[in-house]
């Protein structure tokens, strides 16, 4: 009777295979976006529970860092307000940049500016805080 051992370098890439599908398992999540942890910065609204992913979290933290006041919409998910309120300011998010252009151009939200996905709103805020939120929505750019 035969042995039916295989050769050694069928053996070894059979190893290799093994190896290389156990390596990717008990990763422990994703990090694609960066966005799968609550942010630092805006308040929760009341009976809501921190998303695994919002896309507000990074450019709100990027605003704050600038020390420009905002915060989440407490009635609106897509949208930051940046304080004060009465500046007329506030950021909506769209789901692509092709979106945003959109309704730029539709006029569907008067006044917005596109950037990337974002649309800012810019109210009656000074240029050199308008020129430190574009910048973070611009760093932002595609990442949802």
């Amino acid at each position: 009777m035969r042995s039916r051992h295989l050769p050694p370098a069928t053996a070894l890439l059979a190893v290799l295979f093994v190896a290389l599908l156990a390596s990717g398992c008990g990763s422990g999540g994703s990090t694609v976006g960066g966005g799968n942890h609550a942010s630092t910065g805006g308040a929760i609204p009341a009976g809501r529970e921190a998303a695994a992913f919002d896309p507000r979290d990074a450019p709100l933290d990027c605003i704050l860092g600038k020390h420009i006041g905002a915060q989440k919409d407490a009635k609106q998910d897509d949208r930051l307000d940046i304080l004060p309120a009465t500046s007329g300011a506030y950021v909506t998010f769209a789901a692509t940049p092709a979106a945003a252009e959109g309704i730029q151009l539709s006029n569907a939200d008067p006044g917005a500016e596109s950037i990337g996905p974002h649309l800012l709103t810019v109210g009656r805020l000074p240029d050199s805080e308008l020129r430190a939120i574009e910048s973070c929505l611009q760093a932002q750019g595609i990442r949802y």
